[in-house]
């Protein structure tokens, strides 16, 4: 479900200038610095000097994820390019979140949502206002697992639901603990606690279920048919209400159920841990398919079909809820391009049939 928030947060990231001069320091041993993915600082200077003027952007930004908790920001943010990162650290006693531009726009693209670049941002702020920063003790799974805990509390406040909460922690968390960040699972487990205990104090819903995400490949470019007239490919619109309606028969948490949605979508299939999990089918409002294939953690993966409301259909594999891999897009006058995908994009090389089943010349 693509939801965008009233201040993006790509304004943030692509389009923002920083709030003040960056400071060369090598960090020491006792210097915290939480990457959101864990690993090694790299480069060894966390940024280069760069005179800058005041970003407007960045400090709304930072401030609505504070307003929730009633707390005045007291550190600042600068973007660092080339660090494929976020992490909040100190240097010469002033507190900093620090962050590629490039590495939070991709995440957003790769996820189809923004939830997942304001969720790092909050998991930052969490260090920072947890004293993480400044206890001398360096990086500690513990610390992660508080700052994982009040990104998902923060999230509910501003109006997440608890998929769209996890969603960043789901792509880029390791399956396994290392000696300063928590295992995946570990990391799911705080926010989904910190979310549930802000839905009991401030509840929004009257379940705190999951929400199965409805999400939409992405758009496959237009110049795609080597001898065809160039023309838009339909692709499926964006969810754009979070209001849960729920499940009206079976097991939506760990097992077979239907799950239906406030635009009167429903899905109906394999579920686990209250996420889309196995097999199962999605249906638009009308009632006709609209996706029946494989799901993993709450995306489209593996081998699946996806029936667009203009007749066309792609057969193949997905990852990341788009076509990734092999597939057929079938055009609803009966061509068909046979290629490999990447992130929703037909990679150069495939082949275009014409509706007669002869080959298109290139």
């Amino acid at each position: 479900m693509l939801v965008k928030t009233a201040l993006s947060i790509s304004a943030l990231l692509v389009s923002a200038v920083f709030l003040t001069p960056a400071v060369a320091q090598i960090p020491n041993q006792e210097t915290f610095i939480c990457r959101y993915t864990g690993g090694t600082v790299g480069p060894q200077v966390i940024c280069g000097n760069s005179a800058s003027s005041s970003n407007g952007h960045a400090e709304r930004v930072v401030d609505r994820i504070l307003k929730p908790i009633g707390l005045m920001r007291n550190f600042k943010v600068m973007e660092c390019s080339n660090t494929d990162n976020c992490f909040a650290t100190v240097v010469k006693g002033q507190r900093f979140i620090i962050y590629d531009a490039a590495f939070m726009q991709g995440i957003e693209e790769e996820t189809e949502t923004d939830w997942s670049a304001i969720s790092i941002m909050a998991h930052e702020i969490g260090h920072h206002l947890q004293g993480h920063t400044i206890d001398g003790r360096g990086g500690q799974p513990q610390k992660e697992i508080e700052a994982d805990r009040f990104s998902g509390f923060v999230l509910h406040q501003l109006g997440a639901s608890l998929d769209e909460a996890t969603v960043a922690v789901k792509m880029l968390g390791d399956e396994h603990a290392t000696s300063t960040h928590p295992a995946k699972p570990a990391r799911l487990e705080a926010i989904r606690k910190g979310w549930l205990e802000a839905e009991a104090m401030y509840p929004k819903t009257r379940s705190a279920v999951k929400t199965p995400a409805v999400l939409a490949p992405k758009t496959i470019a237009t110049n795609t048919r080597p001898t065809q007239p160039s023309r838009p490919i339909e692709m499926p619109a964006a969810n754009t209400t979070r209001t849960t309606v729920g499940c009206v028969s079976g097991d939506c948490e760990d097992g077979s159920g239907v799950f239906v949605y406030p635009t009167r979508e429903r899905y109906v299939g394999e579920f686990e841990e209250g996420d889309k999990h196995g097999e199962g089918t999605e249906y638009y409002a009308d009632g006709k398919v609209k996706y029946k294939g494989n799901f993993r953690d709450n995306l489209r993966t593996d081998y699946g079909i996806y029936y667009y409301r203009n007749g066309d259909k792609y057969a193949g594999w997905f990852q990341n809820n788009v076509p990734n891999g092999k597939g057929t897009y079938h055009f609803a006058d009966g061509g068909r391009l046979v290629a490999n995908f990447k992130n929703g994009q037909p990679i150069p090389g495939g082949v275009f049939y014409n509706s007669d089943g002869t080959k298109a010349s290139d």
